[in-house]
């Protein structure tokens, strides 16, 4: 049975990982983070799938220290997942770590579908900028994060946050600094096909 996450905010999160990327500043795989209340998501580049104690770490370290201790962790049955490291690190902390089944998959459900949405954002941007994706994760997240949840009625940003920061902020005007017009462009075109993906229910 899915964990209830009707608690608040990154009370109960999702997580997985995108591997076999086309090698982008030596990334080859993006570690996906979903909050399964407010369907808000982080995406964290990797050159690899990490261990069970480094991804453990990455948690910590850039959620955690955001957001707080979760209650309860949601995953596949990866390697990484499976390890008495992972549940002795969660342990410790007080956090529930629940595997996903064959027979259940709807228990990460919001997770898998968060990352079909990124997959769909990958095939469309990587397909003419196979080395740059990396650079412009940061936007596909944005965005992502600004599109509103069928299952809320607000962005993950509203839900999260309180309130929806400003969305792509360029006006089309070009600058005088050519690497900057290029930067924003490019941007732009990443903006653009995250935020047609569609919103998770």
């Amino acid at each position: 049975m899915a964990a209830d996450v009707r608690s608040r905010p990154w009370s109960h999160l999702g997580v997985d990982f995108i591997t076999d990327l086309p090698v982008s500043k030596n990334y080859t795989c993006i570690f996906v983070v979903v909050d399964r209340f407010s369907k808000s998501c982080h995406l964290l580049p990797l050159k690899g799938p990490p261990t069970a104690m480094e991804a453990a770490e990455l948690m910590f370290n850039h959620i955690f220290r955001y957001f707080g201790i979760p209650e309860d962790i949601v995953s596949d049955r990866g390697p990484q997942f499976i390890s008495r490291v992972w549940k002795a690190f969660f342990t410790r902390l007080g956090v529930a770590v629940s595997l996903s089944s064959g027979y259940h998959p709807q228990t990460n459900g919001q997770t898998e579908r968060k990352i079909q949405e990124i997959s769909h954002y990958l095939r469309t941007f990587c397909h003419g900028h196979q080395d740059s994706w990396s650079q412009y994760l940061g936007w596909a997240e944005y965005a992502q994060n600004s599109l509103r949840q069928p299952s809320t009625g607000l962005t993950p940003f509203q839900c999260v946050l309180g309130y929806l920061p400003p969305l792509f902020p360029w006006s089309g005007e070009p600058s005088d600094v050519p690497a900057v017009d290029h930067w924003f462009r490019e941007s732009e075109r990443v903006w653009d096909s995250a935020a047609t993906c569609p919103a998770s229910t």
